[in-house]
């Protein structure tokens, strides 16, 4: 390196800001200590609170300077003078900054503050702390710092900056002016970072700009730093493919695709988006985290709520209702979750996606049922059979179906399980094992062999009556209970019984006819009450 030539400054340092007014997105806490400072009522400890890289050490700089400035306390530090221009560069005696991060014990506050914090400031006016990362102290460590702030000296002013602002303790909260900084608004943040790139002579695309103030989360810091590194890879003009591919954030066509895949319930064109994603290595929770902000700019838009930016999933069909949307939200706030407590995060992304596959059409079945019953009510029709509101929402107008017709009720059943198959796998699955009973009067039976099938179809009823109306051509409502259905006389006959009409006389003998009405023995009882049909008891002479 020649001596001619300046060491490069990153430029979030080289476009810090060094007065009020140059505080991006903070106004009210830059007004009131304006106007503290031309009131002269300084406080003598303050706390800033908010999110990473929003301006809270910075606005603490300022303030310093606004304290020492050669010209006085003023709103408006001239940035000139000896002390303005070495609190800039943090190396000012008279303004100490502690990282409370590395320096967590009570010797640091000691040895940093309260063995000098007595002693005249050097040169300046005031002497200043700034504790950065104040919630990282220790509880000793506050302690020792609570008697200073209660008494201090009146050319001291403390000014404690912290992003966990419910981890300070209240008896140190209590003696300070609080200030709250807000995350940056993204159109703040994408026309601040325009006008620094103008500067730099960086050509950018607008959507490019956007992507980076999105990405930040509100925090500006964090925004000029994509920025400078996006500009230093990219060279002479950043695109938004370039920023994508650069920080491994998801392409609109991948979110298109993975979107459109769950909303039409596409198992397989799902499963296809994903080998994709895991051949391009992206990172699951930056998918979901992708998805989540595109299908939120969706979900306004379908709510009647103008979105704060276009992220190119507008071309979404009609099933990509408000409610729809709304469930795939939750979902992927969900995942986002279990994803943080994982071994597996590639499970947990399958397992959050596909899960979508079925509630995503629940929620939609339940709104077509729930508008069918409405149509005939107000038709004047009845709504069907119906215990209780559960059961009432149930019934649905029969669909046109291209299920076979004829023949009896319980024939059809094959066909009701794969129309059922067709919208919850796991539900048709169960289906295949269970036995319908029609009913002339009354509901249906459907009957289970074990508890978890029952349970299971328990929760999809609504769906097993919906596809069943529309094979036998009327409402039906289901009774679903455990046991093997109503098998006829003979499937509960001994099998090394005979026929009793067919019985040689004196082999076996039913000793229920002609006899009193009696109840049956209680095994005998509970199996009537499962299985139906009338209990015959038949023995053997001996």
């Amino acid at each position: 390196m020649s001596g001619s030539q300046q060491p490069y400054v990153v430029l979030a340092r080289k476009y810090r800001p060094q007065g009020f007014a140059e505080v991006l997105g903070q106004p009210a806490v830059s007004v009131t200590l304006k106007n503290a400072l031309e009131q002269s009522k300084v406080h003598h400890a303050y706390l800033f609170t908010g999110p990473r890289g929003v301006g809270k050490t910075t606005m603490a700089r300022i303030l310093a300077k606004a304290l020492n400035c050669a010209k006085g306390v003023t709103s408006a530090p001239c940035g000139e003078c000896d002390s303005c221009r070495e609190i800039a560069l943090s190396g000012s005696l008279d303004v100490l900054e502690m990282d409370a991060a590395s320096h967590t014990g009570v010797d640091n506050i000691r040895q940093v503050i309260i063995d000098t914090v007595a002693l005249a400031p050097n040169r300046d006016r005031n002497k200043v702390f700034i504790i950065d990362e104040a919630h990282m102290l220790s509880t000793p460590a506050f302690n020792a710092l609570l008697k200073t702030l209660e008494e201090p000296p009146p050319h001291v002013v403390f000014i404690l900056a912290t992003t966990e602002s419910a981890k300070i303790p209240a008896t140190i909260a209590s003696r300070c002016q609080r200030f709250r900084f807000r995350p940056i608004a993204v159109e703040a943040l994408a026309e601040h970072l325009g006008a620094l790139a103008k500067k730099e002579g960086v050509v950018i695309e607008p959507a490019a700009l956007h992507l980076l103030a999105r990405s930040a989360e509100g925090s500006l810091r964090d925004a000029i730093s994509l920025l400078d590194q996006s500009h230093s890879t990219a060279g002479g003009k950043v695109t938004e493919a370039q920023v994508r591919e650069m920080f491994g954030f998801v392409s609109q066509e991948v979110l298109l695709g993975v979107a459109q895949a769950v909303l039409s319930r596409d198992t397989r064109g799902l499963a296809g988006w994903l080998q994709r994603i895991y051949a391009e290595g992206l990172e699951p929770a930056q998918l979901l985290r992708d998805l989540r902000a595109a299908l939120e700019a969706v979900y306004l838009g379908r709510l009647g709520v103008e979105a704060a930016e276009p992220l190119g999933l507008e071309s979404l069909g009609p099933e990509a209702t408000a409610e729809a949307l709304a469930f795939f939200l939750r979902r992927l706030n969900r995942t986002l979750e279990e994803l943080k407590s994982t071994d597996s995060p590639r499970l947990a992304l399958e397992l959050g996606l596909f899960g979508c596959l079925e509630s995503a059409f629940d929620l939609a079945a339940w709104s077509q049922r729930l508008e069918a019953l409405e149509r005939r009510l107000a038709g004047g029709l009845p709504p069907g059979p119906a215990s209780a509101p559960r059961s009432a929402a149930r019934v649905a107008a029969p669909q046109p179906s291209s299920a076979p017709a004829g023949g009896a009720p319980s024939d059809l059943w094959p066909s009701v399980v794969e129309a059922v198959r067709q919208e919850k796998i796991s539900l048709g699955a169960v289906l295949e094992h269970a036995r319908l009973v029609p009913s002339a009067q009354g509901p249906w039976k459907l009957f289970f062999q074990k508890n978890f099938d029952l349970d299971t179809a328990k929760h999809g009823q609504a769906l097993i009556e919906a596809k069943l109306a529309t094979v036998v051509g009327k409402p039906v409502t289901l009774s679903l209970e455990l046991g093997e259905g109503a098998p006829q006389d003979s499937d509960i006959v001994d099998a090394q019984a005979p026929e009793l009409g067919a019985a040689p006389p004196g082999a076996w003998k039913d000793v229920t006819e002609g006899a009193p009405a009696a109840a049956p023995p209680p095994g005998l009882a509970k199996a009537q009450k499962i299985l139906g049909g009338k209990v015959k008891i038949i023995k053997k002479p001996s």
